[in-house]
């Protein structure tokens, strides 16, 4: 599998692995599409992990599906990447912000944010499945 996608319908958050030779990938690619917005970044793996906090963040809150007080946040090594997880009434809501970064004549970039909710019992436990294999 070389990619996943977390969400339903039209609105969703796809990552898609950038495969290094038969080995775990070295950068996802990040697609967030919601009614009204449409935006994606590549976001770099952290040398040392790989994007093994990401597939943990994802199979800690599949563990906790009951619900868990405040947020909880993964953030990519660089920044261009970052989700902010929270259970409210009987569902996960996922902050998803994907962030570009320009430093050339003053253009700081782009951020775009939104959030997808989710089902906290077999859609999270399959997304966290799917970014397992698909981070390896």
């Amino acid at each position: 599998m070389n990619q996943t996608r977390i969400g339903s319908g039209h609105e969703y958050l796809r990552l898609t692995a950038e495969a290094a030779d038969g080995g775990p990938p070295q950068s996802l690619l990040a697609e967030l599409r919601l009614r009204d917005l449409s935006a994606s970044v590549e976001v770099s793996h952290h040398y040392a992990t790989g994007f093994a906090d990401l597939a943990e963040f994802f199979r800690r809150h599949a563990d906790d599906w009951r619900g868990w007080d405040g947020v909880r946040t993964w953030e990519s090594l660089e920044g261009e990447l970052k989700i902010d997880a929270s259970h409210r009434y009987g569902h996960v809501r996922l902050r998803v912000t994907l962030q570009s970064f320009r430093h050339d004549w003053g253009n700081d970039g782009w951020t775009a944010t939104g959030d997808l909710t989710i089902e906290p019992g077999e859609e999270l436990s399959r997304a966290a499945e799917e970014i397992k294999t698909l981070t390896g």
